[in-house]
């Protein structure tokens, strides 16, 4: 057997290419999810416009914005939030690996599951009281339907860390 027959194309995957492929497979499984939600209760999709315009303001040192649907719009704002959904989706997949690595451990569909529920506290207790949506979406006239799609999306999301993080493994 040649050494080319005993390497696995992703044997020798660079961290952080492992962690791109990791973080783009959570955001897809997380896009899925959300539009069977979508498509099951007809609550509309995600504004990714108001998502950046909130993400623009923090960068110009607005984090906490009264009400962010009132907030008059920002050049490109479409485009920074889907820039920040999928530096996040990075982000938190590159967290997601080291924990594995100094835990030990190799994903699985319940540590990716477990993680994408650990993650909803960002929406939940920081970004959307800072929207002014309060906590758990509680100043919106839908929070349980916002809780809801929150929850299939990180589900969606952790689980879909899981499967790019098995398919990008060192073997």
């Amino acid at each position: 057997m040649t050494r080319i027959d005993r390497v696995s194309p992703t044997s020798r995957l660079p961290l952080l290419l492992r962690i791109l492929i990791t973080g783009l497979a959570g955001a897809t499984a997380a896009d899925i999810g959300r539009t069977i939600y979508q498509w099951l209760t007809g609550f509309p999709a995600v504004n990714w416009s108001v998502t950046g315009r909130w993400f623009l303001m923090v960068l110009k040192g607005q984090p906490y914005v009264p009400d962010i649907g009132a907030a008059p719009a920002l050049p490109n704002e479409l485009i920074a939030g889907h820039a920040a959904y999928y530096t996040i989706s990075v982000i938190f997949a590159g967290a997601y690996l080291l924990l594995l690595k100094a835990m030990k451990r190799e994903p699985s569909l319940w540590s990716g599951l477990l993680f994408g529920w650990v993650t909803m506290v960002f929406p939940f207790l920081m970004q959307m009281p800072l929207m002014g949506m309060g906590v758990l979406a509680s100043a919106t006239a839908t929070p349980w339907l916002i809780i809801g799609r929150t929850l299939v999306h990180h589900s969606s999301f952790g689980l879909g860390l899981a499967l790019g993080a098995m398919v990008t493994r060192s073997k």
